[in-house]
């Protein structure tokens, strides 16, 4: 088994600005009366807190409290704005199909405190997506794309529209920003960045299907249970092209081959299964828009493997350069 690059690391000054929430006060007071009155689970002894992943707006960790009853592990989301939106969206989508004991699942939200800024949900069980594509027998690999592809086309067919519409056009002063950060690394970016930027112009589509977008559906946010699949984190849920959730996945499996030191090849029968799964399912061809999706996803990978990394991978950038390319 080749061996994994890692993709990046936890950002240290995200990680202590949101754990200083969690060491405060009104914390241990807000934690203690959801133990006790909310969820009845016992009064806390001991507090333990993980991070798991930080991002500039938000840190996820893992909180333990030790009660009378022994240790109990939830997760808590830290934000660094008000973020009702997520809970409200969380409840919606449990009712329509995806609560604790469905095949297709979410992870359930258990409470949001709007003071300190902090989502509580359960801790899933189960082996992450992203963990049998690394470490699974080919069999298992495609059981877990099929899995994947099932789950997403649910939901975009059953969960209900909430949040923001994203539309293509938005997307162009993100793409403009990318492709000239790009080309300031010269050549043979700057004229694979500049055809890329020029190729997503003309194919932007003007209309498009909406439906729930998760947002950021990729392998290292669905879990396997039995025979139940768990998708989380839904911060960035929106109403999007169906097509853009579709394109994420692929590209993070396509990625997956380059950190393994294989090529961007490498899982192209996953790939497949995923497509078919979610086409099947849904029973109707959505991914209409995948190539302009997909570049827009290779030019978002390419600029962040020349500037979100603590060392740059100036061929990884290349590679999604002309993976893009060849999408459209």
């Amino acid at each position: 088994m080749p061996s994994v690059i890692n993709e990046e690391i936890l950002p240290a000054e995200d990680v202590s600005r949101f754990s200083a929430v969690l060491s405060g006060e009104e914390f241990r007071k807000e934690l203690r009366r959801l133990f006790v009155s909310d969820w009845h689970w016992g009064i806390p002894e001991d507090v333990q807190v993980k991070p798991l992943k930080a991002h500039k707006d938000r840190c996820t960790f893992e909180v333990s409290v030790k009660t009378e009853h022994g240790w109990k592990s939830i997760v808590g989301k830290v934000y660094s704005n008000d973020r009702p939106d997520v809970m409200i969206t969380l409840k919606a989508v449990a009712r329509s199909g995806f609560g604790p004991d469905g095949k297709f699942a979410i992870a359930q939200p258990l409470a949001y405190v709007s003071s300190l800024h902090i989502l509580f949900e359960e801790k899933i069980q189960g082996r992450l997506a992203m963990e049998r594509f690394l470490n699974g027998s080919p069999g298992e690999q495609t059981e877990t794309a099929r899995r994947s592809g099932k789950w997403l086309a649910r939901f975009h067919s059953y969960a209900p529209r909430l949040g923001k519409t994203s539309a293509p056009r938005e997307l162009l002063p993100q793409i403009s920003y990318w492709a000239e950060r790009i080309k300031r690394s010269g050549e043979p970016f700057a004229s694979k960045c500049e055809s890329l930027f020029r190729k997503l112009d003309s194919t932007m589509p003007d209309s498009v299907e909406s439906c729930c977008g998760h947002g950021s559906f990729i392998p290292e946010h669905v879990f396997l249970n039995g025979p139940q699949t768990i998708a989380i984190d839904l911060d960035e849920h929106d109403v999007a092209d169906p097509s853009r959730d579709l394109a994420w996945f692929i590209v993070s499996l396509e990625r997956l081959g380059l950190k393994q030191g294989l090529s961007l090849r490498a899982h192209d029968r996953e790939v497949a299964a995923f497509l078919e799964a979610y086409a099947s399912a849904r029973n109707l061809d959505a991914s209409k828009h995948l190539p302009f999706f997909k570049a827009v996803e290779c030019l978002h990978r390419a600029h962040r493997d020349l500037y979100k990394r603590t060392v740059p991978i100036p061929e990884w950038s290349e590679a999604m350069l002309d993976e893009g390319l060849s999408s459209l």
